[in-house]
């Protein structure tokens, strides 16, 4: 049976909303100059759009020069076995955020990163407030997302597009 958009769209969202409560890592591909590169990220959800917080290097140089990305974000499925996996495929445009050059949108993406959170479960304080400056946050705006489900009895895709 053929899902609605916003079927669809509610789908990924009870997906991402899974994943961000147990998981967060996903790989993020970008390329510059034909040399794709894929990064290790932990990524939290605020609806379809991804964010995370990202130190200077490779990934952020790309995002710079070309602001193009795909995010994979899966459940863990162990030893290989497609059977069971679960994930999608988010394309979209990623955005560098700093504190200084966004304060609003900056202290939007560090409430949904959880950084005082993961700050306390790391080193039992909040994040300090004089590092603020010095972290970059990305955020991705996704424009096509390709979802997967491969536990059910038979596979389903669905593809969601932006407006």
């Amino acid at each position: 049976m053929e899902k609605s958009k916003t079927e669809i769209e509610n789908i990924i969202l009870d997906f991402l909303k899974e994943h961000g409560e147990n998981y967060f890592t996903c790989a993020l591909a970008t390329c510059w100059d034909n040399q794709p590169r894929n990064t290790p990220v932990d990524a939290r959800n605020d609806g379809l759009t991804m964010y995370f917080s990202a130190d200077l290097g490779g990934k952020i140089e790309n995002i710079k020069r070309n602001p193009n990305v795909c995010l994979a974000v899966f459940i863990p499925i162990g030893k290989g076995n497609m059977k069971n996996a679960r994930g999608l495929q988010m394309w979209g445009h990623a955005h560098i955020i700093t504190r200084k050059e966004d304060p609003a949108e900056f202290e939007k993406a560090f409430r949904i990163i959880k950084l005082n959170e993961i700050s306390m479960l790391t080193h039992n304080v909040p994040f300090p407030e004089e590092a603020k400056p010095k972290v970059t946050i990305v955020k991705i705006v996704p424009d096509k997302i390709s979802y997967f489900d491969a536990t059910g009895e038979k596979p389903v895709k669905y593809l969601w597009e932006s407006p």
